[in-house]
C-alpha cells in the first residue's frame, strides 16, 4: 500500500515517500464535509482520460466529466481531478473557485507535473502510472462509508461525561462496531489512568503533535493502543494538552477516524464553550445531566448559551435525583431530548480509581448503555 500521509509513527514529521505524497498545504484546508463524488476536468489527452477512468472503475466509484472548473463546481464534487494541461491554461480566477474542494493533479510523471501542481496550489499529486493504485485506494476511501463522531460532555458537579464515554466505547465495541475513544478535554487528567492503559503500547496525543494534512486511516488504527476492544487516543496521565492540538492536529485525526472507525467518541470534558472548534466536528452531542436541582439549573444556563452552535444533542441523565425529579423531568427542564438514564452505581468511582472501570459487570449498565447508543447511532437488531 502506498503511504498517503505526511506522518508515520516511526518517521514523524518527515514527508512520506512514494508517488502519492502530498504537496505543502495551502492555508485554506480541504473541507471535511461530505461531498457528492469525483469530477474530472476533461484533459486534452484522450489516453490520459481513459487511464483515469480505469482508475475510477478500479476504485468502484462513478466519476463525472466536466469541461471546466465552473462546470465541475456546479456538480458539487468532493474531489476534483485536474491534469497538467488544464493547469497550464487555466487562469487564477477559475482555480480560486476550487478552494475548499479537494484537488488532485493527475498526469504522467515529470518535473513539470510537480511544479505546475505546486504553482496552482493543488492538494495532492498522482504521478502515473506509479500512483495509480494509490489514487484508486484514496478515491475509494474518500467516497466510501464514513463513521460518526459523537461528542460527550459532562455538566457541573462531575456528572460523569468521561465515565459515560468509556462505557459507551466499550459497549459499542461489543456490538461489533469499530470504535475510537479520544480524549479532547483540555482540563482533565486524561483517560489513561481510569482505564488502566498506562502500560499499553501505542500512540498518545503528544506523538501526533507534528501531524499536518492527511493521516492514513490504516496507519492510525494500527498505531493506537487497544483497550477493551476499542482504540484509545489520550495523553499520558497528568500531562498538559499540546499547543495547537484542537486547531491543527484534531481535524486531521478525525478525518482519518471517520474512514477507519464506525464510531468515534470524543470526551469533551465539562461544559464545552460556545464556538468550540471541536463541536464543529461532531455529528451528535451527548450531554450528561445531574438529577440534582442546583446542578440542573446550572446546566440549563450553560445549554442556553451553547444551543445555537451545538450539533444534534441528546441528554443522558444520572442519578441520584432531587425531590420530585426523574430522568424525563430533568431532560425536559434542560430542554434537551432524552437518550437515556444511567443508574448511579457506587462501585464506579472505586473502579476508576483502580483503573478497572471496564471490568464492571452491571446488567443495569448494559441495558442503559444499549438504549443510549441506539439513540445516537441506531443499528437494526442492536440490543
Amino acid at each position: 500500500m502506498t503511504d498517503t500521509t505526511l506522518w508515520r509513527p516511526h518517521l514523524r514529521g518527515r514527508p512520506a515517500d512514494g508517488p502519492g505524497r502530498e504537496l505543502p498545504r495551502r492555508e485554506d484546508t480541504v473541507s471535511s464535509g461530505a461531498g457528492t463524488g469525483v469530477v474530472l476536468i476533461r484533459p486534452e489527452d484522450q489516453v490520459l482520460q481513459d487511464d483515469i477512468a480505469r482508475i475510477a472503475v478500479a476504485a468502484g466509484i462513478d466519476m463525472q466529466i466536466a469541461g471546466d472548473a465552473a462546470e465541475a463546481l456546479r456538480l458539487q464534487p468532493q474531489t476534483v481531478l485536474l491534469t497538467p494541461d488544464f493547469l497550464r491554461t487555466a487562469g487564477n480566477p477559475s482555480l480560486a473557485g476550487l478552494r475548499g474542494t479537494e484537488t488532485i493533479c493527475v498526469g504522467p510523471e515529470s518535473a513539470a507535473l510537480w511544479s505546475d501542481a505546486a504553482r496552482c496550489g493543488m492538494d495532492r499529486v498522482a504521478a502515473l502510472p506509479a500512483a495509480g493504485a494509490w489514487l484508486a485506494e484514496h478515491l475509494a476511501r474518500r467516497n466510501g462509508p464514513r463513521g460518526r463522531v459523537v461528542g460527550i460532555a459532562g455538566t457541573f458537579g462531575g456528572a460523569g461525561g468521561s465515565t459515560l464515554a468509556c462505557l459507551l466505547a466499550q459497549r459499542a465495541a461489543q456490538t461489533g462496531r469499530g470504535v475510537l475513544l479520544a480524549d479532547v478535554d483540555d482540563c482533565g487528567g486524561g483517560l489513561e489512568y481510569r482505564l488502566g492503559a498506562e502500560g499499553i503500547p501505542g500512540l498518545r496525543w503528544p506523538d501526533l503533535a507534528d501531524v499536518r494534512g492527511t493521516l492514513n486511516p490504516e496507519q492510525l488504527v494500527s498505531a493506537l493502543p487497544d483497550v477493551g476492544g476499542f482504540s484509545l487516543l489520550t495523553r499520558p496521565a497528568g500531562e498538559p494538552v499540546q499547543e495547537g492540538q484542537e486547531a491543527e492536529v484534531l481535524p486531521s485525526v478525525l478525518e482519518a477516524a471517520r474512514y477507519a472507525f464506525d464510531l468515534t467518541f470524543l470526551d469533551l470534558g465539562t461544559c464545552p464553550r460556545p464556538g468550540s472548534l471541536v463541536l464543529g466536528h461532531c455529528d451528535a452531542l451527548l450531554v450528561v445531566l445531574s438529577g440534582r436541582t442546583q446542578l440542573l439549573l446550572a446546566a440549563r444556563s450553560w445549554w442556553g448559551s451553547l444551543q445555537a452552535s451545538a450539533p444534534d444533542t441528546f441528554a443522558v441523565v444520572r442519578g441520584p435525583f432531587g425531590e420530585g425529579l426523574d430522568e424525563v423531568r430533568v431532560s425536559d427542564a434542560a430542554g434537551i431530548r432524552l437518550a437515556g438514564y444511567l443508574p448511579c452505581v457506587r462501585a464506579v468511582a472505586a473502579a476508576e480509581d483502580r483503573g478497572r472501570l471496564l471490568e464492571l459487570r452491571r446488567r443495569r449498565f448494559r441495558r442503559a448503555l444499549a438504549r443510549i447508543l441506539d439513540a445516537v447511532d441506531p443499528v437494526p437488531g442492536d440490543a
